[in-house]
């Protein structure tokens, strides 16, 4: 039987990692396994360790593909209430361009903010947990 590995983890920063949309293919989060820390590997920063991206101490968090992303959208939208406002949602879903849509129809809809991030975060917190679990590792949300 595989132990877990009990590990102190950001959870904000993890679910910003998971969340995180990517323009280009360079991988740029990574979980320290020696200490939980989350590491954004952006481009210009200086005090990366030199190892980052070779020494298994350092884990590539990949972030949540676009299916299940899109899942949690869809789900939001079919939870609110408003029948106007879950018809704008709906069009920005159906779009091209589901996410940058769907970022745009938000901001006209400032009363959605607060349910938006609360239930993003609910869905992207049982990703985290899912994602630990598949790691091995024992998350201890701080």
């Amino acid at each position: 039987m595989s132990t877990m590995k009990t590990l102190t983890i950001d959870l904000d920063d993890l679910i910003i990692a998971l969340a995180t949309r990517y323009e280009l293919d360079d991988p740029s989060h990574y979980l320290d396994l020696d200490t939980g820390e989350v590491i954004y590997a952006g481009e210009g920063l200086e005090a990366l360790p030199p190892d980052l991206a070779d020494n298994p101490r350092y884990l590539w968090i990949e972030p949540v593909q676009a299916e299940p992303a899109l899942q949690v959208i869809e789900a939001f939208i079919a939870q609110v209430g408003d029948p106007q406002a879950r018809a704008t949602l709906t069009a920005a879903f159906n779009d091209d361009e589901p996410f940058e849509a769907f970022k745009e129809a938000m901001q006209a809809l400032p009363q959605l903010r607060d349910a938006w991030f609360s239930f993003h975060h609910q869905a992207y917190l049982a990703m985290a947990q899912g994602w630990c679990q598949q790691q091995g590792i024992e998350p201890q949300w701080q």
